[in-house]
């Protein structure tokens, strides 16, 4: 008898200490998750010092691993294994409890984030935005939008990026909450600074109201991105002063090397535009010590063009080399990066989001018979759906590529068809000529035929216009251009072989303006690029995106050209060519 009142005692005493240790860790993870707002740092000194081995139920365990990647989050803490926020989500994928899902789903987001592992990221972010938007937590979902627009921003889906950002800030007005709001207005500002020049103004008013925002509640990070973006933007419109002084600004508001030479090569090119040529080559070559290309091919090139204001034509040359080297790695680097797993990303998500409804349905009604069957037949009928769909969009598909084929066969046939005009008409030009150089026949005839041959030169040189506007050369060119109006890149390029098909094309067209130009002023091969692109009626605006030349070189050229054919700088450059 004395035995078993001993180990009844025992066990008593063994539940009472597992209750306690197991009551100590719960309060340990209600205050954790009470101070991650107001103490984020006090919050995760209290999750690291909790053993996941003191944790005994599985609803503790992801409590926990969803917590610690919280405070990691919050403390700005770089996560690359998602191991731990998987338990969570495993966990919170199984309740109804759909607050603490969304959640977790937005935190496996921010883990994705820091892995670089963007398309995943944004999947997890668009699973939690669904999902909050029951629970009415508006700043939750502010926060989730922010960070999907900055996926879309950096992945060059500006408009993407700029709805999102929108709808970022209608949340942030409605919770007057400053740092969304800042954060909203910087954005927008930056993404209409990737648009035409009369955004321009739009841009700088979102950015001076989120830069007023962010100085008042004394947010230095954003205030340094806005200062930023105020300088190139005060840069881009030639406002060498106010560029100046926010690119000041912005080294100023910077902790961080990475986004030091981001400020360096702000500061060099405000200096530069402010004609301060000994700073601005200062900052530009600390930029240099950055192993970013893009920064580099920037940083060489505003050296290229103080080398050449100051005349040293040779070290501009070598430093626009180097400028073309880093762009040309750049340009390797982004190949690689493919947009359509972003846009493969929400379509995944909007599936995981119907799967993620079906197992709360499967839940709810697991044990009966009838909800089971029910379901299976639902399956079915979607399954049937969707095949129905597939093949109804397969036909469609097949019927467009037959369609596209026909037309590809129609306009070959047609450039075919001018070509063979083109052929005839030559044989009826030196026919003419033949006859005309003889001596068989008299003035008046020789007068007669001269007029003959003469329209049919201008026909022969419509056709020959003609005929290019249809020619895959002219596809080419405009698919060129359309890719850099689209992503700033393009996999195309013209050949040598193709630019001297071009040149014979434009010269035969134009009357042999060509050769006699360049028999009377020897251009070169550039200008001789540049001038055929003017008569064919390119906007000089895309001369940059066929040519691999930037802007300023272009004119540099241009003005060249006026000078070496004495033509007259005002008017139209394509109506000047045409006269000459």
């Amino acid at each position: 008898m004395r035995n078993n009142i001993i180990t009844i005692l025992f066990w008593v005493v063994f539940l009472l200490m597992a209750c306690g240790k197991h009551q100590s860790s719960d309060r340990q993870l209600i205050l954790a998750d009470s101070l991650m707002q107001s103490q984020p740092d006090s919050a995760l000194h209290i999750l690291q010092n909790i053993s996941m081995q003191q944790l005994t139920t599985q609803a503790d365990s992801a409590y926990y691993a969803l917590l610690l990647t919280q405070a990691r989050d919050k403390n700005y803490v770089v996560q690359t294994n998602d191991s731990l926020i998987r338990l969570a989500i495993a966990y919170y994928n199984k309740t109804n409890d759909t607050r603490m899902q969304a959640k977790a789903h937005y935190y496996w987001g921010c883990v994705y984030r820091d892995m670089n592992r963007k398309p995943e990221a944004l999947k997890e972010f668009f699973i939690a935005a669904s999902l909050i938007k029951d629970t009415k937590q508006k700043r939750q979902l502010g926060l989730i939008y922010n960070n999907m627009g900055y996926i879309y921003h950096f992945q060059g889906i500006y408009e993407k990026a700029d709805s999102i950002y929108q709808l970022m800030e209608t949340i942030a007005e409605e919770l007057k909450d400053s740092t969304l709001w800042a954060e909203s207005l910087s954005k927008q500002g930056s993404i209409a600074l990737t648009k035409r020049d009369s955004c321009f103004s739009t841009a700088e008013q979102k950015l001076l109201d989120a830069f007023a925002i962010a100085d008042k509640i004394g947010y230095k990070r954003i205030k340094a991105d806005i200062s930023a973006d105020l300088s190139r933007l005060y840069s881009r419109t030639h406002r060498g002063e106010k560029a100046l002084f926010y690119a000041k600004q912005n080294l100023s508001l910077r902790k961080d090397t990475a986004y030091a030479y981001r400020a360096f090569l702000l500061l060099g090119d405000a200096y530069y535009k402010t004609g301060q040529y000994d700073s601005a080559t200062f900052y530009l070559n600390k930029t240099l010590l950055s192993k970013e290309y893009g920064k580099m091919a920037n940083a060489y090139m505003r050296l290229a063009d103080i080398a050449m204001d100051r005349g040293d034509a040779a070290l501009s040359m070598k430093l626009e080399r180097f400028s073309s080297i880093y762009k040309d790695s750049l340009y390797q680097i982004h190949r690689s990066e493919v947009n359509n797993k972003i846009f493969e990303a929400e379509a995944n998500a909007r599936i995981t989001l119907q799967q993620l409804h079906y197992k709360k349905r499967i839940n709810l009604y697991r044990y009966a018979f009838v909800s089971v069957a029910v379901i299976i037949l639902i399956s079915a009928f979607f399954i049937y759906r969707r095949s129905k769909e597939y093949r109804k969009n397969n036909d469609l598909l097949q019927k467009d590529k037959l369609q596209l084929e026909d037309a590809n066969r129609s306009l070959n046939q047609h450039y075919a068809d001018l070509k063979s005009d083109i052929a005839q008409k030559d044989i009826e030009i030196e026919n003419i000529k033949k006859v005309i150089e003889s001596r068989q026949i008299d003035n008046e005839q020789k007068e007669r035929l001269q007029k003959e041959l003469d329209e049919i030169i201008l026909k022969r040189n419509a056709l020959a216009k003609e005929t290019f506007w249809y020619s895959p050369l002219y596809a080419k060119m405009t698919a060129i251009i359309k890719d850099y109006q689209d992503r700033d890149e393009s996999e195309l390029e013209i050949t040598e072989q193709e630019w001297h098909e071009l040149i014979i094309g434009v010269d035969t067209a134009w009357d042999n303006a060509l050769s006699r130009l360049q028999a009377k002023y020897q251009l070169s091969k550039e200008e001789l690029h540049l001038i055929c692109l003017s008569l064919i009626g390119f906007p000089f605006s895309h001369f940059g995106y066929l040519m691999h030349l930037s802007r300023k070189t272009l004119y540099r050229k241009k003005t060249a050209l006026y000078s070496r054919i004495n033509m007259d700088q005002k008017g139209n450059f394509r109506d000047i060519l045409r006269k000459i």
